[in-house]
């Protein structure tokens, strides 16, 4: 009962407390991921650019002028088959833009793949454009993205030219809601500092795959 050792005692196990609440903290602060997914935007090996001329699978030679469609629901597949859908995460992909979306903050160990949809999810693709923000990827846009409130949104966009002297104009328009459809790929994404990247390559030359467009 000698005060003085109660006091040793007593500040030696606040210590003690204190370390392992700051220990605590740093383990969940180093936890904490902030996960981007990249798109690296391609054509025949090359970065994309509209009016550059391409060929498909046929031998037929064409140019973009227009690639714009919509990314949804991704799904993050982690540690096991544990999973995360981002269920109002919405991007909308053009072509000549880059792609580099803060998808959040994750506290998971090793990512094992990713999913999205192509389009907008039958939650979303009858919704009202006006009701978004400006700026939103499900609002208003020029040209536009929606194709009216029965069928909802373009999924996909995609217009160009072909033909010998590239004078003959295409378009591929992709909408309703049994058109939507998925991909996966499996990926563990690239740590750059202390940030995961989920970088893709898409390419574009293949979106005309076995389409005549001679």
């Amino acid at each position: 009962h000698n005060p003085i050792f109660y006091n040793l005692k007593f500040f030696k196990m606040k210590r003690i407390t204190t370390l392992f609440v700051m220990l605590g903290l740093c383990t969940l602060a180093t936890g904490q991921t902030d996960v981007y997914f990249n798109i690296n935007q391609m054509l025949s090996g090359s970065t994309f650019a509209y009016s550059s001329q391409t060929t498909n699978d046929l031998n037929d030679a064409f140019e973009y002028t227009r690639l714009e469609y919509y990314i949804s629901e991704i799904k993050l597949t982690y540690d096991g088959g544990q999973d995360t859908t981002l269920s109002d995460t919405y991007i909308l992909v053009r072509g000549d833009q880059p792609v580099n979306e803060l998808l959040g903050t994750f506290s998971f160990t090793t990512l094992e793949s990713v999913t999205f949809g192509i389009g907008v999810d039958g939650s979303k693709n009858h919704a009202d454009p006006s009701t978004y923000a400006l700026g939103h990827a499900l609002g208003f846009q020029m040209p536009s993205m929606h194709w009216g409130w029965a069928a909802g949104y373009r999924f996909a966009a995609i217009e160009g030219n072909s033909g010998p002297t590239m004078n003959q104009g295409w378009q591929l328009h992709s909408l309703g809601d049994k058109n939507y459809g998925y991909a996966t790929v499996t990926t563990a994404g690239t740590m750059v500092g202390s940030d995961l990247i989920i970088a893709l390559n898409a390419n574009y030359e293949k979106v005309m795959k076995g389409i005549t467009v001679n």
